[in-house]
């Protein structure tokens, strides 16, 4: 075969633009032609299909399965005892019914009430709904210096915008409605 052949038809599987024929022609080359000494470094890679065609199970195999089946089989006969079983089911029942008692008992004694009844001091309530609003400004303001440090950090990293907004128009929408579930338009 000829070798300047084989480095084209090489150099197109590298960019994967070969054909199954072609690729076929690389297998029959490196399988059983004469490989020069600069492309010997790929004779695994294009024999590996041929040599797992080669391997077959022997002809005993079927005989040497079930005989393995058949020792694992008399070796895991349990013998199961059905005395036990109803003092497990009283002894799980007993376990969840402490259960959900001590839950009960933690959850009658634990009396935090975040926000009491004021409705009859009026300075009461509007002392609780400054602390609840004061709480929800301090929130707002860690998450806008938050969103202010992710944008800076955008910002720094000197992306070409443009390009990025030209990748997203190539992709088709969802649209549950139609029936090849791709819409025509683009974004």
């Amino acid at each position: 075969m000829n070798i300047e052949r084989i480095h084209i038809l090489l150099e197109k599987y590298w960019n994967c633009e070969t054909s199954v024929s072609e690729e076929q022609e690389l297998q029959e080359f490196y399988n059983f032609g004469d490989v020069p000494d600069d492309l010997q470094q790929l004779v695994p890679m294009f024999s590996y299909k041929q040599d797992q065609h080669a391997i077959a199970l022997s002809d005993d195999f079927e005989k040497k399965l079930e005989t393995s089946i058949r020792k694992a089989d008399r070796k895991k006969q349990y013998i199961t005892i059905k005395i036990f079983e109803p003092f497990l089911r009283i002894a799980a029942s007993i376990i969840l019914i402490a259960g959900i008692g001590v839950s009960v008992y933690f959850f009658a004694r634990q009396n935090n009430q975040v926000f009491a009844e004021t409705y009859n001091d009026p300075g009461a309530a509007l002392e609780q709904a400054t602390s609840a609003l004061e709480k929800l400004s301090m929130a707002l303001q860690t998450t806008e210096e938050a969103s202010l440090k992710s944008l800076e950090q955008l910002d720094n990293l000197d992306l070409d915008w443009s390009e990025i907004d030209s990748l997203s128009s190539e992709i088709p929408l969802y649209n549950p409605d139609s029936n090849n579930n791709i819409e025509s338009e683009t974004l």
